[in-house]
């Protein structure tokens, strides 16, 4: 129940102490929505994405709760979610686009995690931002492959690698500048990591989409002979 000052707009305890920090949230709730909305038309992929869309939804709360009430226990409200979203995706890649098994795939997690932990140790580096670090760089390595490899979903996957960099940025700098600007910049991390889970989620679907036309293509012959 510990009160948490972490970001420039806070200036007291209370539901009122970060009002744009709170509301910037909802930027989630449209992402959700329409990345819902494209599920709907995927197909057999619906599932998938409409899992991914509760999950941005769940981002979007978990953070509107922190940036509300700021204590610690809402603190894991907003990183359980981001977290468990990362790895739901990572899973969908891996078993959905590189075809791996159950058991690469989940050590891949496994890795990914004790990095995540690993950087996670220096909460007081770039304002608390480098735990974010491997999931950037995931992001951006999947991205760069599938545009050496020209495989779809490239350009999707790089923009939200951009826009997350941008984003990181601004979640950086929100505690350095609050003497010039008081507002800090965390509203725009939120913003702009709602249009990066986007991003992602279709870059995602134009992965899998294309995986799926291989396989049909391949088993067509086999149908015909």
């Amino acid at each position: 129940m510990a009160y948490i000052h972490l970001y420039c707009e806070r200036l007291a305890p209370g539901l009122l102490g970060e009002p744009v920090n709170t509301l910037s949230n909802l930027a989630f709730f449209v992402a959700a929505w329409l990345v819902w909305r494209r599920a709907a038309q995927a197909g057999a992929w619906q599932g998938r994405g409409r899992l991914l869309a509760v999950l941005i939804a769940v981002i979007g709360t978990g953070s509107f709760v922190f940036h509300a009430v700021a204590t610690t226990w809402a603190e894991l409200l907003d990183e359980l979610p981001i977290l468990l979203f990362q790895l739901v995706f990572l899973w969908f890649y891996g078993r959905g686009v590189l075809g791996g098994g159950r058991l690469p795939v989940g050590l891949g997690l496994v890795l990914f995690l004790a990095l995540a932990a690993q950087v996670g140790r220096y909460p007081g580096m770039v304002n608390g931002s480098l735990v974010y670090a491997p999931a950037f760089l995931v992001l951006v390595g999947i991205g760069v492959y599938h545009w050496l490899a020209r495989r779809a979903g490239a350009a999707t996957l790089l923009a939200a690698g951009g826009v997350f960099a941008l984003s990181i940025f601004f979640r950086s700098i929100d505690r350095v500048i609050c003497t010039d600007f008081t507002l800090g910049t965390h509203f725009l991390w939120h913003l702009l990591n709602a249009l990066v889970l986007s991003l992602s989620v279709l870059g995602l679907r134009a992965c899998e989409k294309e995986v799926y036309r291989r396989e049909l293509d391949r088993s067509v012959p086999q149908r015909e002979s």
